[in-house]
């Protein structure tokens, strides 16, 4: 069974890459929806966890996993 610390450093890195995934700001219509998913899928890890958006985009990994 994994232990909280390691789940919460597998749930902070999982979602420290989906914010890098996003943000590419291009003015057309699939390049909008895709950053509106991104941030969607953010909202709901969020929601889930009770993490808040500093919590990812502060989060550096300091162990290995």
């Amino acid at each position: 069974m994994r232990s909280d610390k390691k789940f919460k450093s597998k749930v902070m890195r999982a979602a420290k890459k989906i914010h890098n995934a996003g943000g590419c700001d291009a003015a057309d219509e699939y390049s909008r929806g895709y950053d509106d998913a991104i941030s969607l899928a953010l909202l709901i890890l969020m929601e889930e966890t009770g993490f808040v958006i500093e919590d990812i985009v502060d989060y550096e990994e300091d162990e290995k996993i």
